[in-house]
């Protein structure tokens, strides 16, 4: 019996930094899979959307923060047009249900200014420090991946 081919979606996801780098935002998902968990900011891409502007509009959509990719790369062209996007951390392949995936592009991000006035019912996110990981409902990869983003950062300091 042949397999059905499933559906795949691409997304963006950041992982983003406050401005002292101690402690990560994330959101509260309202919908399977991982309702009620605490995620990085993120979501599909628009047409004619670049992942990294993707990034970058998710983050703003969903907490209400102006934010910078920390892997950002030089705003320019080369020849032809031909222009440089930011490097994600990783590119994740994920099952999200029965019939689909999603192709996440996982980006490390800092906040560069105030958060906006977000609409009524709206959370605009979270703020956890390393410590506060465990003591806080995350999907065990979200976790891990948080974990080695901080350990990789105390490194650098």
């Amino acid at each position: 019996m042949e397999q059905k081919k499933r559906r795949r979606e691409f997304t963006s996801t950041v992982y983003v930094f406050n401005e002292s780098r101690e402690a990560l935002l994330f959101v509260r998902r309202r919908k399977p899979p991982f309702l009620g968990y605490f995620l990085p900011p993120g979501g599909h891409l628009e047409l004619g959307e670049t992942p990294d502007e993707a990034a970058l509009r998710e983050v703003r959509e969903e907490t209400g923060y102006p934010i910078r990719l920390l892997s950002d790369t030089k705003d320019e062209p080369l020849e032809d047009g031909v222009k440089v996007l930011a490097n994600p951390i990783s590119i994740q392949l994920e099952p999200i249900d029965e019939e689909h995936d999603h192709i996440d592009f996982i980006y490390l991000g800092q906040v560069v200014g105030q958060q906006e006035q977000m609409n009524e019912g709206e959370e605009g996110g979270v703020w956890l420090t390393v410590a506060q990981l465990d003591e806080n409902t995350l999907p065990a990869s979200v976790r891990a991946e948080a974990k080695k983003i901080f350990a990789v950062k105390q490194r650098e300091d």
